[in-house]
């Protein structure tokens, strides 16, 4: 292995052992000797890779939300009608949240760590915004045809949303319900949300989901890391 594979391979591992810790203990109570300590660095050896522990946590979140909004993107390109594109929207986050649980509980919770005001808590404040502006689109646009009836748009959002990103609390691949049946369900339970009358594709395809390298995969059985399967 030549030294750029080898600087490639221990930033995976900082960045792997970074969103296990910042997902399990939080970002406030990992330290860099924590980091350094799970993958067998110096602290000096960390910061050769990384400028501060706010930079890496700023970079993890960059890179999960621009992965969710270029497979969102990609796979809405060629669909147009409110309820198919809410359907695609539910089922992908819920998939999203289910097989990267680690990476998704540090995009969804550790805004409040990065520094109030700073560039990068800017940056992913718009990126977050951009990706929900799918979900706003496509609920405006089913009220404004008339395939959705809701009497808040907003909280008909925020809830639906709620519902996929909680997947990375309790899905386990083990659990008693397939991430397909899952998927399914939550899609029946958003059209009967907005009331509508369309029955739509549940399943995402699978290769079109974000792939977070970082994610550690053996945490994905791992019952310390989520509530029991249901």
């Amino acid at each position: 292995m030549d030294l750029k594979d080898r600087d490639a391979d221990a930033s995976r591992r900082i960045r792997t052992a970074a969103v296990l810790l910042f997902a399990r203990r939080g970002y406030a109570a990992t330290s860099v000797r924590d980091l350094a300590r799970e993958v067998g660095m110096t602290n000096a050896g960390v910061y050769h890779h990384v400028a501060s522990k706010e930079a890496l946590l700023a970079d993890l979140m960059r890179g999960a939300q621009q992965g969710l909004i270029d497979a969102t993107e990609h796979m809405l390109r060629d669909v147009h009608a409110p309820a198919d594109r809410l359907a695609l929207l539910i089922s992908s986050l819920t998939a999203t949240h289910a097989l990267s649980p680690m990476t998704t509980r540090v995009m969804d919770g550790e805004l409040r760590s990065l520094t109030p005001g700073s560039p990068a808590r800017d940056e992913i404040i718009a990126l977050r915004d951009a990706y929900e502006e799918h979900w706003r689109r496509a609920i405006a646009d089913g009220v404004a045809d008339g395939s959705f009836r809701i009497a808040d748009q907003r909280l008909t959002r925020l809830a639906l949303m709620s519902m996929c990103t909680g997947t990375s609390e309790w899905y386990r691949p083990d659990g008693d319900s397939t991430l397909e049946q899952v998927c399914a369900e939550f899609v029946a339970i958003g059209l009967a949300a907005v009331r509508s009358s369309v029955r739509a594709a549940a399943a995402p395809d699978p290769s079109l989901l974000p792939e977070f390298p970082w994610e550690p995969p053996h945490v994905r059985n791992d019952p310390s890391s989520a509530e029991a399967g249901r």
